[in-house]
């Protein structure tokens, strides 16, 4: 388990908030298409027009992460380059180096762990991953529309969670307790089981191992 500021820590306090305003963004949007203009600063799904920041590039051929402030070949103005500069000064201060250097291995740090931890940081109604040939390009969306929408009932949440714990190793106590905080819905703890409320009523009861793996929720199994 990590301790202190890492990149997984943060992860594991901000993943699952983020992959719920990813939920939220996909709840307005639906199936659409989409295009994004640089010059203007937005993205536009079908009707819908949203502000975007434009935070870094992933690329499959060279299997890096390179931040938008250092992309020297970038035609992106500067005025879509403030989260990414934003989360370089919050990076040093924090001390996590994968947010201050020019470039990142993607074994150490891929885009959508980044793109999770910083549309938190910044406040960002939702991340979005923009797939081209070869790579992707990581953006922050801000809007009330978004924000709007409704938060994780108990099978999206453990849906998400599930896909989040396939992916990363994250100490999965600290990831759920993390995201109940973090919309301050006040969960007890008590030994190794979390009780709580969720914003849909329903009531999550959550049990851990010792190592702090999710066993068993609402008296059944849990299994990715």
């Amino acid at each position: 388990m990590a301790s202190g500021n890492t990149l997984q820590s943060y992860l594991e306090r901000y993943a699952l908030t983020s992959l719920e305003k990813r939920d939220k963004l996909e709840s307005v949007i639906r199936e659409h298409q989409h295009e994004l203009d640089l010059e203007a600063g937005t993205i536009r799904f079908n009707e819908l027009q949203f502000p975007v920041q434009v935070i870094g590039t992933e690329s499959y051929n060279t299997l890096t992460w390179l931040w938008a402030w250092a992309d020297e070949q970038s035609e992106v103005p500067a005025s879509m380059l403030q989260s990414a500069v934003q989360l370089r000064i919050w990076g040093a201060e924090a001390g996590i180096p994968e947010f201050t250097m020019p470039s990142v291995d993607l074994n150490r740090a891929d885009g959508q762990a980044i793109a999770m931890i910083a549309a938190e940081v910044c406040k960002a109604s939702c991340y979005y991953l923009d797939s081209y040939e070869g790579g992707a390009l990581s953006l922050l969306i801000f809007d009330k529309i978004i924000d709007s929408q409704p938060s994780f009932d108990r099978q999206h949440l453990l849906i998400r969670l599930a896909d989040l714990l396939s992916r990363y190793d994250l100490n999965n106590r600290i990831a759920v307790l993390s995201y109940l905080t973090g919309k301050g819905l006040s969960p007890v703890e008590q030994r190794n089981m979390i009780n709580c409320e969720l914003e849909s009523g329903e009531r999550l009861i959550a049990e851990f191992d010792e190592a702090g793996r999710l066993i068993v929720v609402n008296g059944a199994a849990f299994e990715l």
